[in-house]
């Protein structure tokens, strides 16, 4: 085999997987320098401080390794380095430069270490601001970087078993096997790489699973808060960064997974922004449980109870964090999820399990050695208490969690169930649907409780003023409920009550912030994020419910999708062909497929679709816009489409259009033909929907097509395009005598597909012999599908105002006035 290759950077692998041992190796020092800073606290503070400066340097270490493999990665894609596997498998040289970050996360090594660059940066704020708690949640927060940096070493123990995976790695070396790689000059024959998922060819991916990995990442902060109180057992100092924390997590963790919906509505086409695909909700879970947490800890900050399922919440959805990565990154989903990694064998399948057991295990074992010491009330809840039905409302979302996660897990359990009973488990025909059935009923209940828990007080509650509020809203809520409900036909028993929730949730938190609170807005929070989650719930509604389908077919005729005979024909249904120029009539629209387009610097192939509303009885155009749906045809070399929608956004409705078929380009023919035709000044040619008029001769010609020389005979034809609502352009093709030969210069109409040339001049007779040719309509069309979704910018004004709320209880908490109070000698900041 060649020792020396040509043409081959070795130095920047090199480097990045030097910084990648030294970034594992900082992060363990640092965490066993943390762990016995904490042990030599109480006997020796000398030799703790010091243990804690080292656990700090090392730290800083491991940070600055970090953001050096990024910096080498992203040094060998953006330089087109495809000799590096990682380079070659996730980019190429056409891709745009905007989308060089995007092939980071593509992959698994490169997702890995954006969530190890937030834990980087999130440490060192932690470092800074958690005072006495310092060394135990560093030790926790370095224990998990060392996790998480064994996912880049790529150290083999056998043929088949590796600690992570290199990002660094050759291509050679990938791809060993292969003949070419056995040439010192293999470099030769790569001329560009595999190229990015052309799914993650949006600007949303851009901007989305950064978002999305530090709402992941800032779960561990109140993780690691929680373990430091278990540690020791103090736990009055955890509360108020692990709220903060908290708070900040909620909120950008929920803006990461709307930004997946809004990426999925924007690029996908399922057709909308939820699918209850276990990737989404793997993210959705521990978002649920981390908000459930956050109340429970707001109830033992007012009331001393809940402690111990705070506890419980937090750690749980920190783990759940995990092991939803172990449900995305391993492949045991199989085919259930459309962008779900599809795996790196055994080897991470247990490498992820064991990093998950060591978290549960740390979780666990605390929790037991500290259950008897935990603070207990014996004394029940007032029924009208707010911490009554705040435990009520986390413990739903606690068991919403779960039935999502335990239906998102079916391929985990049902090999096991097999096994144990010798039985299969049939998944649910329409997984959809028993989401939603379930779903509802937890949508109503959290609904319900966002509106009235604000009006309650924490132990004691008096209920005549409370009653009296609540029924003024609730009057309000009805009447609104009532109105929306027949005017969008909302006639499902059960959707009527979650839109009476959703009302009553908007109507009872702006009730209850300007009528209750004046107005006060650093203390609105709450009422803000919980006013949010009702406009979120009232835009699902509207959107879903009524969503309708406005391609129908009308010419009977059954296409093929690639699916079972039923399903192609329920989806020929809804789908329409559009020959080119062929107006169809679609919903209140006329829409008109009028060719395609493309650029070099782009893969996409770009259909332009005119619409139009007229009047239905006189005719007039009222409204006309245009959608550019693209797709990638036969991507990567493999036959197929993968189309990306086009919407029409209204303030209060969606037009969201995409392409399900089209012609294969390189089977695309024109089987049209230029006719002749004589004609006078003034006479007309009618051709299919349009016709040209005949104006006269110029042969005064201004024309950029045509430069003139001497001797030259030139004449323009000048003739006027039209269709039944007026004139649609000029058009002067040019009939030419040069050097004693005749020649012609064309001119199009590109749009209609219609061509003109001038092909004589009879000038005795003031004729010409006009030369038409329009392409034909079955030669290019496409498959177009197109949906109408009502009010869904209710949907994303909801969470807009959702995650203000957060960030708002954020601010108010982070600015409040510290109370310093004394507990067994220890100054405690409440």
């Amino acid at each position: 085999m060649n020792t020396q290759f040509i043409g081959e950077h070795l130095w920047p692998g090199q480097l990045g997987h030097f910084f990648a041992i030294i970034s594992f190796v900082g992060a363990l020092f640092s965490a066993i320098s943390y762990f016995i800073s904490v042990r030599a606290e109480k006997n020796n503070v000398v030799l703790s401080a010091q243990w804690q400066w080292l656990g700090r340097g090392s730290f800083i270490v491991h940070v600055l390794a970090v953001f050096g493999i990024f910096s080498t990665l992203y040094y060998i894609i953006a330089g087109h380095l495809f000799e590096y596997h990682y380079a070659w498998e996730h980019s190429s040289l056409t891709l745009p430069t905007k989308y060089l970050l995007s092939c980071f996360w593509e992959g698994q090594e490169g997702s890995f270490m954006l969530w190890t660059i937030w834990h980087c940066v999130l440490g060192l704020i932690v470092m800074r601001t958690a005072k006495v708690l310092e060394t135990r949640t560093m030790a926790i927060i370095a224990l998990v970087q060392t996790c998480l940096a064994t996912m880049l070493l790529g150290f083999y123990l056998s043929a088949d078993s590796r600690i992570g995976s290199n990002p660094f790695m050759l291509l050679r070396m990938q791809m060993q096997g292969a003949p070419v790689f056995q040439m010192a000059n293999y470099m030769s024959f790569i001329k560009d790489g595999n190229g990015l998922n052309v799914l993650l060819q949006n600007y949303w991916m851009v901007i989305h699973p950064p978002i999305l990995f530090l709402g992941f990442a800032s779960t561990l902060i109140p993780f690691a808060y929680c373990i430091a109180a278990l540690w020791k057992g103090d736990y009055q100092l955890f509360v108020k960064p692990a709220l903060n924390w908290s708070l900040f997590a909620g909120g950008v963790l929920g803006t990461g997974i709307m930004m997946g919906g809004a990426w999925a509505y924007e690029s996908l086409t399922f057709g909308g922004y939820w699918a209850w695909d276990p990737v989404e909700n793997a993210s959705l879970v521990p978002w649920l449980v981390l908000v459930a947490g956050l109340h429970t800890l707001l109830v033992y900050k007012a009331t001393k109870r809940t402690l111990t399922i705070t506890f419980i919440l937090y750690l749980l959805a920190y783990c759940l964090v995990w092991y939803s990565t172990f449900l995305t990154r391993t492949g045991v989903l199989g085919n259930t999820s459309v962008h779900a990694f599809t795996g790196e064998g055994s080897s991470l399948y247990w490498h992820l399990l064991v990093v998950l057991g060591i978290l549960l295990l740390l979780s666990v074992v605390l929790l037991v050695y500290r259950w008897k010491s935990l603070p207990k009330i014996k004394s029940e809840e007032e029924i009208s208490s707010r911490e009554f039905w705040m435990f009520i409302g986390s413990f739903v979302l606690l068991l919403s969690g779960m039935e999502i996660i335990f239906a998102t897990s079916l391929p985990v359990w049902a090999p096991l169930y097999k096994w144990l009973t010798n039985k299969d488990i049939a998944p649910p025909v329409n997984p959809v649907l028993q989401y939603n059935n379930i779903q509802v009923w937890v949508a109503i209940i959290i609904g319900v409780l966002s509106a009235s828990i604000l009006y309650l007080k924490f132990k004691h509650t008096n209920m005549k003023t409370v009653l009296k509020h609540l029924g003024i809203t609730v009057g309000i809520a009805v009447v609104m409920g009532l109105i929306i409900g027949f005017g969008q036909k909302i006639d499902a028993w059960q959707y009527d009550i979650l839109l009476f929730a959703a009302c009553y949730a908007i109507i009872a938190n702006i009730y209850y912030a300007f009528v209750v609170m004046k107005g006060k807005l650093k203390q609105l929070g709450p009422s803000i994020a919980h006013w949010g989650f009702g406009t979120v719930l009232l835009g699902i509604l509207l959107s879903s419910y009524n969503k309708q389908t406005i391609s129908f077919n009308t010419l009977g005729m059954v296409m093929d999708f690639g699916k079972s005979a039923s399903e192609n024909a329920r989806e020929s249904r809804e789908n329409v062909l559009l020959f080119r120029n062929r107006a169809v009539a679609m919903g209140d629209y006329f829409a008109t497929y009028r060719g395609d387009s493309t650029s070099p610097s782009d893969p996409r192939t770009f259909y332009r679709v005119d619409y139009e509303r007229r009047d239905s009885v006189t005719h007039e155009v009222k409204e006309s816009f245009t959608l550019y749906p693209d797709a990638f045809i036969n991507p990567k070399g493999q036959q197929g489409l993968v189309a990306n929608p086009a919407s029409k956004h209204y303030l209060t409705k969606d037009i969201f259009t995409y392409v399900t078929s089209v012609i294969d380009p390189s089977k695309r023919t024109d089987t049209s033909t230029y006719k002749s035709y004589m004609v006078h000044k003034g006479d007309s040619i009618f051709i299919d929907n349009e016709y040209i008029v005949f104006k006269g001769f110029n042969a005064d010609i201004k024309d950029p097509r045509y430069t003139a020389q001497q001797g030259d005979i030139a004449v323009a034809a000048q003739l006027g395009l039209y269709n039944y609502d007026g004139p649609v352009q000029d058009m002067n093709p040019i009939y030419l005598i040069r050097n004693q030969y005749e020649s012609t210069i064309d001119d199009t109409a590109k749009k209609l597909g219609i061509y003109v040339r001038f092909a004589k001049v009879i000038p005795a007779q003031q004729t010409a012999e006009i030369q038409v040719r329009q392409t034909n309509p079955k030669d290019d069309y496409i498959v177009l599908k197109a949906l109408q979704f009502p009010y869904i910018n209710v949907l994303w004004l909801g969470v807009i105002i959702m995650v203000l709320g957060f960030f708002i209880s954020l601010y108010n908490r982070a600015t409040a006035k510290t109370v310093v109070v004394s507990i067994k000698g220890m100054k405690i900041e409440e």
